[in-house]
């Protein structure tokens, strides 16, 4: 009787198999080991993917209120953070490949090629904007600006007290100006930052890298506290920073700063307050927190700040959050005090003869709608104020938070253009 003759064949992933018609025994492969799949590199890919659908959405689309957060640093990172996703993306497909790796491959790789679309296009949009309005921006620094880590309090520093109300002191920082003075007299121009944060928090620090700039460029650079809620109210604010200013002019001398050219700039919450103590000189509603007998500046630089009250929450994706920071610090609704809802508008104080006033609001605002920057825009139009307004294409609230980006390259040359505009 003849015995089976041996049969070789090869299974599902390539290894050899020796045995009989009636039995067949897998081999190892002549490296001894048994290929192994591929689920790590597939997974890595599969997260990335999953990361990419959720920046681009939150890049383009309206977002539910809890999410506005996360979709306004989403907007702001995505100049550097869908370049770091493109090259993740980009590594992952290469090792899918080498690995023939065919769904990881296709993941990464459309991964990468979603991320590379959403860093081009608002590129593209940017420079453009750039170009329109006569600003130069460098790509290196655009590319390279996630390396610069000087973000802290800049040399020179000195810390004051401006003002004191009850038992609280009232501080700022000084940073000197750089270079030779502007004026023929010795003088410098100042600027006097108003952080932002909903009116109840923030702090001098978060200025601290404009007033670097300002005072690379030969400002004398202020950075100021102002009385947060609940320890304040719709009148303070403005009130504290009108003694900001008033100590400044006070102290021009020491300081070395000419009194005729301040410039009030706040974003957000500060801009708002910005506004509202450089369009009320003189208004008894709204007193320097300390006596001064003059609180007035030339120029007013508002990033994304609040214009009016009553349609702050148009079109804003947190109008709940909105409403409600509104509410408190006027202290009551537009019903319950309708005559501190109006005063608390600074589109309800535009009058001929306010300071020149520089707007600058991110197309995609979710937070605070654009729309209070066009009807400011149309408000001091009407009454003949010096202005200009700038709306930053694929620009969220914070546009300017990162260093180096092209939104912030796009406002350091608009503030110059505008400085050297309303220069005597």
């Amino acid at each position: 009787m003849t015995s089976p003759s041996p049969r070789t064949s090869h299974d599902q992933d390539g290894s050899t198999v020796v045995g009989t018609d009636s039995t067949a025994v897998p081999a190892t492969t002549t490296t001894g080991k048994r290929r192994k799949r591929p689920w790590v590199i597939t997974t890595l890919a599969s997260v990335v993917g999953v990361l990419a659908v959720l920046v681009t959405v939150l890049m383009t689309a309206p977002v539910p209120t809890t999410a506005t957060a996360l979709a306004t640093l989403a907007a702001d990172a995505l100049h550097e953070g869908t370049l770091i996703a493109v090259l993740v993306g980009a590594v992952l497909a290469v090792i899918a490949w080498r690995r023939r790796a065919r769904a990881a491959l296709l993941i990464a790789g459309a991964s990468a090629v979603l991320m590379a679309v959403m860093t081009a296009v608002p590129a593209a949009a940017l420079l453009q904007e750039a170009d329109r309005q006569h600003v130069h921006v460098s790509v290196g620094r655009f590319l390279s600006h996630g390396l610069d880590k000087d973000s802290g309090r800049p040399k020179g520093t000195e810390t004051l007290t401006y003002a004191t109300a009850g038992s609280t002191e009232l501080k700022l920082d000084h940073v000197p100006g750089q270079g030779p003075a502007r004026d023929p007299g010795g003088t410098r121009p100042a600027m006097i930052y108003v952080h932002g944060g909903g009116w109840k928090i923030g702090e001098r620090s978060d200025g601290y890298a404009w007033s670097k700039w300002f005072a690379e460029r030969g400002y004398a650079a202020f950075t100021i506290d102002y009385r947060l809620l609940p320890h304040a109210d719709w009148q303070t604010g403005p009130g504290d920073v009108k003694a900001a200013v008033g100590y400044v002019r006070d102290n021009a001398a020491r300081f070395g700063v000419d009194p005729s050219d301040i410039t009030l700039f706040g974003e957000s919450a500060g801009g708002h307050l910005a506004m509202m103590a450089g369009y009320t000189e003189g208004d008894p509603m709204f007193p320097p927190t300390n006596p001064h007998a003059d609180t007035s500046v030339r120029r007013v630089i508002n990033f994304y700040g609040t214009t009016d009250l009553d349609d702050v929450t148009a079109h804003s994706t947190a109008p709940g959050l909105i409403r409600s920071a509104s509410r408190e610090y006027v202290g009551g609704t537009p019903e319950q005090r309708p005559d501190a809802w109006n005063a608390s508008s600074p589109l309800h104080h535009v009058r001929p003869g306010l300071p020149a006033t520089l707007s600058m609001h991110g197309a995609d605002d979710r937070l605070i709608s654009p729309s209070q920057m066009h009807l400011l825009d149309r408000a001091l139009a009407d009454a003949g104020v010096p202005h200009r307004s700038v709306e930053l294409p694929w620009s969220s609230h914070l546009f300017d938070l990162t260093r180096g980006n092209l939104t912030t390259q796009i406002a350091e040359g608009v503030i110059q253009q505008f400085d050297q505009q309303t220069a005597r």
